[in-house]
């Protein structure tokens, strides 16, 4: 078994029209579509979804996934109506364009059995300007959980019914939390996508993490950083950050994964540069394919 290596099209030109041929420079086998920006926004018909899978394929690519952003996490009270329909009109992208998996953001995780913070003393009163008034109390640690299980519990039904797995953006991996949250998922299949930098930045160990939630894995960024004394760190070209890849890479075979690995630069001067040498350098560690020849 081989990696199958992808590239995210936000990396490249603004418009698909130019970012799909671009893409198609680094020789990866997948590109992977920001479908709120680049689909959903363009309100490209069911004609233009055929024309778009069937341009990314004269380029040689697969469509690897989707990536739904949204401004608040996936269980944030506020807009939850209008993001839960956002990412529902994702999913139902994803069958046409031949793919199964759409990334979202989902905020840290809340604990459930954290206390719950003491709400600020009414000061209306004493506040003139009524700067007070309008602030609202935030929802314990446990109803936000319940929320987001909610949440969860819905768009994973009804990616089940159109084909689309919901697949969970964190930016912490407590494996405790993850498990609980996903006990609680049971209308259809949740899985995570994994990200290396994140683990980096909590100065974490990539392997020991992957190794704890492999099982839960359906989609892996390749992003590269540095840490810092802060526990948070920057994003780097991938092979010029702290993850060890030549341990990385091997780990995934053993594991038997399955998904895409897309290789990724969120920041930048040089996205598409970094990106390019990136999937070179993973190139260069990976075994060759078999051959196929008779």
């Amino acid at each position: 078994m081989s990696l199958r290596l992808a590239v995210a099209s936000e990396d490249f030109a603004p418009t698909l029209r130019r970012a799909v041929p671009q893409a198609a420079r680094a020789q990866a086998e997948g590109l992977r579509l920001n479908v709120r920006r680049q689909i959903l926004d363009q309100k490209l018909s069911a004609s233009g979804l055929r024309q778009l899978l069937q341009f990314v394929r004269e380029h040689r690519m697969e469509i690897a996934g989707l990536t739904c952003p949204t401004r608040h996490p996936l269980g944030t009270t506020e807009y939850l109506e209008e993001r839960i329909q956002l990412i529902r009109a994702a999913m139902e992208v994803a069958r046409p364009l031949q793919t199964d998996r759409l990334l979202v953001p989902a905020g840290l995780i809340p604990n459930p059995d954290a206390e719950p913070q003491k709400a600020p003393p009414d000061r209306t009163a004493d506040d003139p300007f009524g700067f007070a008034a309008g602030s609202a109390s935030k929802p314990s640690p446990q109803k936000e959980f319940e929320t987001l299980c909610e949440v969860a519990n819905d768009l994973a039904a009804f990616g089940n019914h159109v084909g689309c797995t919901l697949t969970l953006l964190l930016p912490a991996y407590d494996p405790s939390l993850i498990s609980r949250l996903l006990e609680q998922v049971t209308s259809g299949p949740l899985e995570l996508s994994f990200d290396p930098a994140v683990v980096v930045f909590s100065n974490g160990e990539v392997v020991e993490v992957y190794r704890n939630l492999y099982q839960l894995i359906g989609d892996v960024r390749a992003r590269d950083g540095i840490r810092s004394l802060e526990l948070s760190g920057t994003e780097m070209p991938v092979g010029e950050g702290v993850v060890s890849w030549e341990e990385f890479l091997p780990t995934l075979l053993e594991a038997d994964y399955r998904g895409w690995l897309c290789v990724e630069r969120t920041v930048g001067d040089h996205r598409e540069t970094d990106v390019l040498r990136g999937i070179a350098h993973l190139r260069s560690l990976l075994p060759p394919p078999p051959d196929t020849a008779p």
